[in-house]
């Protein structure tokens, strides 16, 4: 599966989902492309001065607020995501919880996300194998 058909998948074909499961390959593409476009906004905001202390120019102002509608949009499909992930290593959803920890909950739920899928146990739907894509 390629970048930017993961990321589009998870935008607009799974926008509100939060059960089944999402490969691990598809899952990482997206969180790629996701990265990729918030480090855009901020060599953008950068250039145009948004985070200097003094003045700020009206672009640099439209760039930060055109920054913050996409962290709000971009919120549910990335929980979704990840809850989709936890399910396809055979973990509750619930484990998203441990991003209120500080650092720790982040790392631990990173190396989480790294596991390679179960097989076995149609909890949270069927198995997919991530080479497939």
């Amino acid at each position: 599966m390629r970048m930017i058909n993961a990321y589009t998948n998870t935008i607009f074909n799974n926008y509100f989902r939060f059960d089944g499961r999402m490969a691990r390959a598809e899952f990482w593409w997206f969180t790629l492309c996701n990265f990729l476009i918030i480090f855009a906004f901020v060599i953008l905001a950068g250039i145009f001065g948004a985070f200097a202390a003094g003045e700020h120019s009206l672009f640099s102002s439209f760039v930060i607020l055109i920054y913050a509608l996409y962290m709000l949009a971009i919120l549910l499909p990335s929980l979704g995501a990840q809850a989709r992930r936890l399910h396809d290593v055979d973990l509750s959803a619930w484990l998203l919880l441990l991003n209120l920890i500080p650092y720790i909950g982040a790392i631990a739920l990173t190396i989480i996300y790294i596991f390679p899928a179960k097989t076995g146990g149609a909890k949270y739907g069927p198995y997919h194998d991530s080479l497939a894509y």
